[in-house]
Parts: structure tokens; C-alpha cells; sequence
């Protein structure tokens, strides 16, 4: 009888006590980050979000890389519920704050004035930028970080990220390191010293002349003698390898690209290069579209990526979370939301 009533009174109190911790329970609504507590199952946030506990299956799919099986529910983790009509949508403007749950802050680097891929007043920082918080939600348990910007991309390798200032900068283009013969100085440095995340994007990376002087541009020997203007702190490994570089032709380093735009307008440089991306908008702000020309022969694929030195272990372990975010958001489709904003 004793016995019993102890657990007849263990049943009352697990009652109550339940009772009590719904009381306390998160709201939790559609359209919403949800951060989940011990005790959590997905039937259960479904059944607690939409009424519905076999509703589970929305939850697990946009949610790639903080869920890796509907069985498994991480404590703390935030997860993104969506409305039912509208399950693979993910979040839209800002992003869910990322609470700190390492005793070291990881610290990234990037630049500004590189639209649309960063940028202070661009939508939340830039394409590059929005894509690194993105996967830095989905790579893995939350983590306290930080973005700074500096304006001196030239200084953002070396010292910045040489020196520890830094654990990873973003985005810089990947030279094609299975063949250094041909790569300059500070192209085979970063061969050399650098690990690379998967690509953010892959991008045209283009050339411009004066409308009327370069149609007749078909491959780099033709470019010869010219003055060729690409911004300071930018890459040269893709010149390097067509062989624009002195003595076959002069260049130009000014701190912008719009800085290259107004050269050319000035007859100061006979080409400009950067992405294709970046040159339309300017084109089009500078007024320039009758007066220039692409030189479609020259254009090249390249690819945007995180890097970190490797002699930072932290590096490694931040870009191989990042690998992971990417990858998700990539498979979950969220990757074509976020360039459709951007792009």
C-alpha cells in the first residue's frame, strides 16, 4: 500500500509539474526560430506549432545541418519553423541572433564597396555576407562570432589574417593552385598559406574597353602594350595565367573599381577587369553604357570563397562548419532565395 500511494503521488506530481512546464513552454508560431529545450521531439514541436504531430517531416526539411535526423533533436538548437502552405521558404530579412556557446569569439574579416557581394548598406551586408551567417547556422551547433569590415582589402591577408588579427576573410577568388608555374608572388602565397572553403558563388570575372577600341580583342596577345586597370587588392591570379602582365601590359591599381570606370572614361587604362556583376551596376550609375564595350574573349569563371591561414587550427574547424552550412543551405533551396534577393 505504501508503495502505491507513493506512486499514485509521483503520478499527481509528475502532473502538476508537467502542466506547470507547459504553462511555461515557448509560444511557438510559423514564420518563427524556435530554440529547442530538453525533452524536445520534432512530433512534439510540430503538434505544439500546427496542431498536427505528423507535420514533423516540414520541420526536418528546412532545417538541413542543425537537424541530421528527424529522430535526433539537439538541445538549444534554433530551428526554423515554417507556415504549412509555405515550407520551403527560410527566414527572410534579418537572421536569428546567433547565441554564444563557445568561450572564444571566431572573427571574420571582409571588405566593403564589392557589390553585390559585400557591403555596409547593402541587404544584410552583401550576397557573401548573407551566406556566411546563413551557413554559420546551419554548420553546426549556435556560435558566437563577429564580421568586421575594413575598406583596405590590401591589408586584409596580409598582415590581418597572417598575423591572427583574424580566423577567416571573405570572399577572395581561388587561384588554381595545381599549377603554380605560372602564378605570380602573391597568387602562390595564398596557394602556399591558404585553406579554402567550398565556393560561395562562382562568377564571371570580365573585360571593358571603349566602345569602338576593342571589338577586335580575341585573346590576350591582343591586348598587348595596353593599360590594364583591375583595383588594388583584387586578384591577379587569372591575369597572371592568360600573361596579362608587365611587360606585355601596364597596370593600374586604384583603391575602387568605379576608381578603374572613371579612368577608362579619361583615357587613363584601356581595359578594366572585375566581375560582371559589379561592372553592370557601375556602368549603368556612371552613365556608361554607350560607351563602353565587353570583351567577351577575355571573360573567365571564377569562384568567391572563405579562407583561413593554416597555421590557425581554428581556421580549419570554422571552414569545415562553414562547408557543411553551405552545402545545406545549397540542397535545401535556400541558396536561390538568398541570390534571387541579391542577384
Amino acid at each position: 500500500m505504501i508503495l502505491k500511494r507513493a506512486f499514485v503521488g509521483l503520478a499527481l506530481l509528475t502532473t502538476l509539474l508537467s502542466g506547470a512546464a507547459s504553462a511555461q513552454a515557448q509560444e511557438i508560431s510559423c514564420n518563427s526560430t524556435y530554440t529547442t529545450e530538453r525533452g524536445d521531439s520534432l512530433s512534439d514541436i510540430a503538434k505544439r506549432a500546427y496542431d498536427n504531430p505528423r507535420a514533423y517531416q516540414n520541420l526536418f526539411d528546412v532545417n538541413p545541418g542543425v537537424l541530421t535526423s528527424p529522430n535526433v533533436v539537439p538541445i538549444g538548437a534554433d530551428l526554423f519553423i515554417p507556415c504549412l502552405n509555405d515550407t520551403k521558404q527560410p527566414p527572410s530579412g534579418d537572421l536569428p541572433e546567433i547565441r554564444a556557446a563557445n568561450s572564444r569569439d571566431i572573427e571574420f574579416l571582409t571588405g566593403t564597396n564589392y557589390a553585390p557581394y559585400v557591403g555596409e548598406n547593402l541587404p544584410n551586408g552583401g550576397f557573401s555576407t548573407e551566406l556566411i551567417h546563413r551557413a554559420m547556422q546551419f554548420g553546426g551547433q549556435p556560435a558566437n562570432y563577429l564580421v568586421d569590415v575594413s575598406r583596405d582589402w590590401g591589408t586584409h591577408l596580409q598582415p590581418l589574417l597572417e598575423n591572427g588579427k583574424y580566423d577567416i576573410g571573405y570572399p577572395w577568388f581561388k587561384p588554381d593552385c595545381s599549377n603554380t608555374a605560372n602564378l605570380g608572388r602573391a597568387s602562390t602565397w595564398r596557394c602556399e598559406n591558404l585553406l579554402w572553403s567550398r565556393p560561395l558563388h562562382e562568377i564571371v570575372v570580365t573585360f571593358y574597353g571603349r566602345a569602338g577600341e576593342v571589338e577586335n580583342i580575341s585573346t590576350a596577345s591582343d591586348a598587348s602594350g595596353m593599360t590594364l586597370c583591375r583595383p588594388d587588392g583584387y586578384f591577379t591570379h587569372d591575369l597572371e595565367a592568360a600573361g596579362l602582365v608587365a611587360p606585355t601590359i601596364t597596370r593600374e591599381a586604384p583603391a575602387t573599381p568605379e576608381d578603374c570606370f572613371e579612368m577608362l572614361a579619361a583615357k587613363e587604362a584601356d581595359l578594366v577587369s572585375v566581375n560582371i556583376d559589379t561592372a553592370d551596376r557601375i556602368i549603368q550609375s556612371l552613365g556608361m553604357e554607350e560607351r563602353t564595350a565587353e570583351v567577351i574573349d577575355l571573360s573567365t569563371i571564377q569562384t568567391l570563397h572563405a579562407v583561413g591561414m593554416r597555421t590557425n587550427p581554428q581556421s580549419r574547424i570554422i571552414l569545415r562548419r562553414l562547408d557543411k552550412g553551405l552545402k545545406a543551405i545549397q540542397e535545401s533551396g535556400q541558396f536561390r532565395e538568398v541570390a534571387a534577393k541579391h542577384l
